[in-house]
């Protein structure tokens, strides 16, 4: 049976957006593609340190540590997205 245009979307539909597993997907503010849970919570809190960097450097405080778990968690992200 042919997979036309539609199938291929709903077929993407079912898959994380991140990592590609097919598992139940969540959505989050103003992201266009669905995440799976362990995608969607890593890319919160990025998105969270990401602040918190910021506003320790504006305000001239140590952002080593939070660099570093930033950098981790990255990481994280890259191997799940690269063990599709």
């Amino acid at each position: 049976m042919l997979c036309g245009p539609q199938c291929s979307e709903q077929r993407s539909r079912l898959q994380c957006g991140i990592c590609g597993r097919r598992t139940e997907l969540f959505e989050l503010p103003d992201r266009a593609e669905r995440l799976c849970l362990s995608c969607g919570a890593d890319l919160a809190i990025s998105e969270q340190l990401t602040i918190a960097i910021d506003a320790a450097a504006l305000s001239g405080r140590e952002t080593k540590n939070l660099v570093a778990e930033f950098t981790q968690l990255s990481q994280r992200l890259l191997e799940r997205a690269q063990s599709i």
